[in-house]
């Protein structure tokens, strides 16, 4: 017997050591990723937009953001029902489409993504000579386009007018930068040209940088406009345009209206690159919108690129989402289950708590994920409350168990169909997108809950019903844990880590936390 025990914690010792080996070499690979990218502002941001059409279908196109060297994009969710959602590229630039499936109807879209960003500040050198080089494709940034009228005499005037060739090429960007900045601003909703700009003396950020990118080219310095959102926590309206300045091949930022020389502040989201509109819509329709910023406190979900330390060196799930081979949300259950089930372990072995079966208040959280969790739980009492108060007067009556069954599944159904009338009469977007898959669930455990109110009465099954929702909470919580997520897929072998736990919990023999005042007097003695 001794001999047993020995092996079984080698085992043990083994899986968890295995484990812990395998992390360590990825903490690591971490270390170099964070080094890579060091976050100063997180704020999560979604896109609003509504929309209605009457005898057309509608469409609703915006450029979203992307990573680049100072900002990480993550997170990214879509929620428009009654839309086909399509994603383009359009060079540098990403660009969502959504089209209404019919027409004469109303629309909600929501884009919602995690943002991550950081300051950047160029320190540029003194006598850097105004005569760059520069490979051909820049050659763009030099020409004069609709809404940057560089061929225009006052613009050139003014440009040669603070361009001094005596100086070297921060002077003057710095002189061309001043002249800008120090025009007075206005908010100004309506577009403005660079000439607009010029002729009127004020503008918003939009006529101020196309007046600086005007002025720039003018004089051969290539530049080029940038818009985004300038992230607060608050609800808002406005876009943002900025500029780059090609110096010493690479794009060096400058904001004019807010004064940032050669640098960008870690809140500025970068959305699209050119002279564009981040919004455009369907003419001629209802329409409204609104981005919603707010600051971000927890612990997104691991967005490592390709060219990570962490990728490139160790095995981790990551490529399983990056290539779709399954979908998220498969992957998400398949490797939460596990330690889901590890949780109604430990409720079960160690605290005594009683529950529906193992897997069942996993599933119901699983549910819980596609209805939300209120939504959910308000679903499930009332099935339950049903189902009970069915169960009871079929007893009496002597109605056999799988007939009872049946009975009860086809009026649960019938209650389903009413719900979802009701959904529709009345507008209740949630209760109308009740999917299959938690009505399966929901009619599992109504088999479980008939089968419990007739062999144990019905308040010993309502206290059993109690247990397995406080049970399936954990695990809701579990499911739509971000931080948890994030950790099964660079960190897989939490897994291994399960399972010599879990062996551990097998060899487990003392007193069930629900059991100590029953047996205080023992334990005291």
């Amino acid at each position: 017997m001794e001999k047993g025990n020995k092996r079984f914690r080698r085992v043990i010792g083994g899986i968890i050591a295995l484990a812990f080996i395998s992390m360590a070499f990825k903490v690591s690979s971490l270390k170099k990723d964070s080094e890579r990218f060091l976050t100063d502002k997180s704020f999560k941001v979604n896109y609003k937009f509504y929309a209605k059409a009457k005898d057309k279908k509608l469409f609703v196109k915006s450029y979203i953001p992307s990573d680049n060297e100072r900002q990480r994009i993550q997170m990214k969710k879509n929620k428009a029902k009654g839309m086909d959602f399509e994603l383009l590229n359009e060079g540098d630039n990403k660009r969502a489409i959504w089209r209404a499936k019919k027409s004469n109807d109303f629309f909600s879209i929501t884009y919602s993504f995690l943002f991550k960003g950081k300051a950047i500040k160029y320190e540029l050198e003194d006598e850097i000579s105004c005569k760059q080089e520069w490979p051909e494709e820049i050659e763009h940034y030099l020409i004069s386009e609709n809404n940057i009228e560089v061929k225009d005499p006052a613009i050139r005037e003014k440009a040669f007018e603070l361009y001094d060739e005596k100086k070297d090429l921060k002077q003057n960007i710095n002189a061309l930068f001043s002249f800008v900045h120090e025009m007075p601003s206005a908010p100004i909703r309506d577009l403005t040209t660079a000439k607009m700009a010029l002729e009127q003396f004020q503008a918003s950020c939009n006529g101020k940088s196309r007046l600086f990118v005007a002025l720039c080219r003018s004089v051969g310095i290539p530049a080029r406009l940038k818009g985004g959102l300038i992230l607060e926590e608050t609800k808002k309206r406005t876009s943002h345009l900025w500029t780059e300045v090609y110096i010493q091949n690479k794009w060096v930022p400058f904001d004019v209206l807010n004064g940032h020389f050669a640098s960008l502040p870690a809140h500025y989201l970068e959305v699209h690159n050119g002279d564009r509109f981040l919004l455009t819509h369907t003419p001629d329709i209802l329409f409204d919108y609104s981005y919603e910023i707010e600051k971000s406190t927890g612990i997104p979900l691991l967005n490592i690129d390709k060219e990570s330390a962490l990728s490139q060196s160790s095995f981790t799930l990551i490529p399983f989402l990056e290539e779709r081979i399954i979908s998220k949300e498969m992957l998400f259950l398949l490797i939460l289950l596990p330690l889901t089930g590890l949780i109604i372990a430990i409720c079960k072995n160690v605290i005594g708590l009683k529950t529906y079966g193992v897997f069942l208040p996993i599933l119901i959280a699983h549910s819980f994920s596609v209805t939300g969790y209120f939504q959910g739980m308000f679903l499930l009492l009332l099935f339950s409350s049903v189902v009970a108060l069915l169960t009871i007067p079929l007893s009496k009556w002597g109605i056999l168990h799988t007939p009872k069954i049946v009975i009860v599944l086809s009026i649960s159904i019938f209650l389903f169909i009413a719900l979802i009338q009701i959904s529709r009469t009345f507008g209740i977007v949630w209760l109308s997108g009740i999917s299959f898959f938690p009505i399966v669930i929901m009619a599992i455990l109504s088999e479980r809950l008939a089968r419990s109110v007739e062999e144990d009465g019905l308040s010993k099954a309502s206290n059993l019903l109690g247990q397995t929702l406080l049970v399936t909470s954990l695990c809701f919580f579990i499911f739509n844990s971000v931080f948890i997520k994030s950790l099964l897929v660079v960190f897989p072998e939490i897994i291994l880590l399960v399972i010599g736990i879990t062996l551990m919990l097998g060899k487990w023999i003392g007193v069930r936390l629900s059991e100590l005042n029953r047996f205080k007097t023992l334990i005291n003695a």
